[in-house]
């Protein structure tokens, strides 16, 4: 009994350990992807989730040596705390501005302090403030196109049940298209989208490529399993991050796919690059995502 108890001990300092080490460095993740929709490529930098942590100058400069045509923001810079400091997240924004123009979806902690600002006071404010200060445009139910590449880059704000705790709320048919309209299919469609459980609205939608985050890798991964956890507290979520396919099929990552295989992204879901309430990335690094959209 004596070893099982050290052998349990050394376990658990291990993984404290590591957790510790995947809590303060993060990964690259680099995906090609080829349509005929597309005219010019178009290099994108992913990043979700900060959750206002402290990055460190290694970061950017990562992001500068991919030379992004644009930055995308999956949503969560900040946290939605009563009170809480957030510096770190607009040093974050602040520093990508002047790397490339930068486009921010609402993650639920931005929209959070948007539609209660009884409890939040001034902060969504404040951060709609800050974003004009740095040039960074604000994506919620609009759109940005960019013409040379014929590539249009939507966000849609999900209402707020639909980030409810302990159980997923369905969303509706058509739910999507009342929120940015019709879809143009002439364009090639990325979807901004915090929350991957509604992937199959989104696909439906019509939308060529949809990026999310929100579940922070699952807080734990593990091989075959991937995250374990949900922060609307459920466990062994589907898209807890990674790449997956039309049907929502996970695939590894890659340098490049072409459309008319059968392993086409549709979905990216960033592990985020921080956390928040609890301080775990157990095998679960932090993620700085770039993809390559270009002609066939």
């Amino acid at each position: 009994m004596k070893y099982v108890l050290i052998g349990v001990l050394v376990v658990l300092v291990i993984l404290f350990i590591i957790n510790l080490v995947d809590l303060n460095r993060y990964v690259k993740r680099t995906v090609a992807i080829y349509d005929s929709k597309v005219k010019k490529k178009l290099k994108i930098c992913f990043v979700s989730d900060l959750h206002n942590y402290s990055c460190t100058p290694k970061f950017y400069e990562d992001i500068k040596e991919y030379n992004p045509d644009v930055i995308l923001c999956g949503g969560d810079s900040i946290t939605a705390n009563v009170g809480k400091n957030e510096e770190n997240a607009y040093i974050f924004l602040k520093k990508l501005s002047e790397i490339a123009p930068t486009y921010t979806a609402l993650g639920n902690h931005e929209y959070r302090a948007k539609i209660y600002p009884d409890v939040y006071g001034d902060m969504y404010p404040e951060f709609e403030k800050k974003m004009a200060e740095y040039g960074i445009t604000i994506l919620s139910n609009n759109a940005k196109l960019f013409e040379e590449e014929n590539i249009l880059v939507s966000a849609a704000e999900i209402d707020r049940r639909f980030y409810k705790k302990m159980k997923k709320i369905p969303m509706e048919d058509g739910y999507i298209e009342s929120l940015l309209g019709p879809i143009n299919k002439d364009k090639y469609n990325i979807l901004l989208a915090h929350n991957p459980d509604y992937f199959k609205s989104y696909n439906a939608y019509g939308s060529d490529l949809i990026f999310s985050g929100h579940l922070h890798g699952g807080l734990i991964r593990i091989p075959f399993l991937h995250g374990i956890a949900h922060p609307g507290v459920r466990f062994f979520p589907h898209y807890s991050g990674g790449v997956y396919n039309d049907n929502g099929k996970p695939i590894a990552y890659a340098d490049g796919y072409v459309s008319s295989k059968n392993d086409v992204i549709r979905l990216i879901v960033s592990c985020g690059i921080g956390f928040h309430t609890l301080a775990i990335r157990l095998f679960n690094p932090g993620e700085l995502i770039f993809v390559t959209i270009d002609s066939k």
